[in-house]
């Protein structure tokens, strides 16, 4: 039997129809879902972990920035959301204020710092940002 044009058997159609499907979904799929903000926002945190080796903050007023899940491996694996490593936490004095107290701040991306850190291995969040413009939230 002879094949009239272009099109082949109901196999190859069906073929070709998968292929294309997966081909369209490709995109959609190859996605990342990452968490981003307006740099220009303010966000507000709390201090939940600080070490020699790592400085850890939960942010407080937006659930679309930092790490979900993260476990602190330090405190018995109490789970966090929405954490982030300060990278550069010596540069802003108004961290040296730490527990119990909620901060204002900007982020950018991390930068080459020269904060002095000990190499413990403490697990901290993989989401690092440096953080801008801090201040202590008054309540």
């Amino acid at each position: 039997m002879q094949r009239s044009g272009c099109v082949g058997s109901q196999r190859e159609k069906e073929t070709v129809m998968k292929l294309l499907f997966i081909l369209m979904a490709l995109p959609v799929l190859a996605t990342n879902c990452k968490k981003e903000k307006d740099k220009n926002d303010y966000l507000e945190g709390k201090v939940v972990r600080w070490t020699c080796a790592s400085f850890v903050m939960q942010v407080t007023n937006d659930d679309s920035i930092g790490e979900d899940g993260w476990k602190d491996i330090m405190s018995n694996n109490k789970q966090y959301d929405n954490v982030i490593t300060v990278n550069n936490f010596c540069k802003e004095s108004a961290l040296t204020q730490k527990a119990l107290v909620t901060f204002r701040f900007k982020i950018k991306k991390a930068e080459v710092n020269d904060c002095v850190m000990c190499a413990m291995a403490d697990a901290p969040p993989t989401v690092k940002y440096d953080l801008t413009d801090v201040s202590i939230v008054e309540n």
